[in-house]
């Protein structure tokens, strides 16, 4: 199935229920029933999105990228955030009605935190409780809600916001990719929208690769998203920024200068980015990115997986935010990407 852009938009997400996630679960491995589910739920074809209140502005602009694996710790997700002066959150991994994160509505909670707006889409609903160690964890707890996806969180006005899909979709469903009983009905996706800045307008991505790609998928994720933004915004201003899972660039194999000035070497995402006039190396420390969770067999080194990309402005001041608080409790196996934009 050609998954198509996604423009209505909704004050509230209307999930499918334990019913309908059950019917969904026994039919796992059909395409065509994959096919049926994204066209007949309501959340499937639908952007959440509340406005921030109205009059808010800052000094300079500060924009971040982070991955809050499930956004399990809203309250102490937004402290960092503020502390930080962020004022434009391209945020993935947020759930809503899991177990693994309480049954909250994380978006709304978040966003509630930090007295921002934000427009929420989601890219899975699961039908189960999560990977192998969530699933674990809360074995004898049901979802409420099923919602995993990717959001903008912003203290200026949201216009024109857009679910762009970047695979087909089903690739959770019909296989498993990790092979361990993650069962998903959705797709890869970037969540964008224009942002009535003090400084003029600006469109905005957040955006989640495919974990279990190659860097061949990752060019061609990037193209599908590149050419959406670019008939969608046409010649504004663009920050993209999110999980890319540039999964090559690891501290083992690379260093910080390689990751940051050279990335295209192994990961050819980056050429096509530069190719439609994006660029990186001023937004970003070419530090690596990803924080592994306590009480978690360590596998693989640190990667550089987050970025954050610009066209038609300026990214300046990057930074790396350790996703814990100061009594180290843990956030998120991501650490946050930050920058300031100028747009003059």
């Amino acid at each position: 199935m050609t998954r198509r852009i996604i423009t209505r938009t909704t004050d509230s997400l209307v999930a499918p229920d334990a019913t309908e996630r059950a019917t969904a679960a026994s039919l796992w491995g059909s395409a065509d029933a994959h096919d049926g589910f994204m066209a007949n739920w309501p959340a499937m074809s639908r952007i959440e999105l509340r406005q921030p209140p109205q009059g808010r502005s800052s000094g300079q602009t500060r924009i971040a990228a982070w991955n809050l694996e499930r956004c399990k710790k809203p309250l102490a997700s937004a402290a960092i955030i503020r502390d930080c002066g962020i004022d434009i959150l391209l945020a993935t991994e947020l759930d809503i009605g899991m177990a693994r994160s309480g049954q909250a509505h994380t978006p709304e909670e978040l966003a509630g935190h930090l007295d921002y707006g934000y427009a929420f889409g989601v890219e899975f609903v699961e039908l189960g409780i999560g990977d192998t160690h969530e699933t674990q964890l809360f074995k004898d707890l049901e979802n409420e809600c099923g919602l995993h996806g990717n959001a903008i969180f912003s203290r200026y006005p949201i216009r024109n916001a857009a679910l762009i899909p970047i695979d087909d979709g089903g690739e959770w469903f019909v296989r498993a990719p990790k092979n361990d009983g993650q069962h998903r009905v959705g797709g890869r996706m970037a969540i964008a929208a224009e942002l009535e800045t003090p400084d003029g307008p600006l469109a905005v991505a957040a955006v989640h690769y495919e974990s279990e790609s190659t860097p061949a998928t990752r060019g061609e994720q990037t193209r599908r998203m590149l050419a959406a933004m670019d008939g969608l915004y046409g010649d504004l201003p663009v920050v993209i920024g999110g999980d890319l899972n540039t999964a090559t660039l690891a501290a083992d194999t690379h260093s910080r200068h390689q990751r940051l000035n050279e990335p295209q070497d192994d990961e050819p995402c980056f050429q096509i980015f530069a190719a439609h006039d994006y660029r990186w190396g001023d937004g970003n420390t070419g530090e690596t990115t990803t924080r592994h969770p306590p009480n978690r067999i360590i596998r693989h080194p640190h990667k550089t997986i987050d970025w954050l990309f610009v066209r038609g402005g300026r990214l300046f001041d990057p930074a790396v935010i350790p996703a814990v608080l100061d009594d180290d409790d843990y956030l998120s196996d991501h650490d946050m990407v930050a920058a300031y934009l100028s747009l003059s």
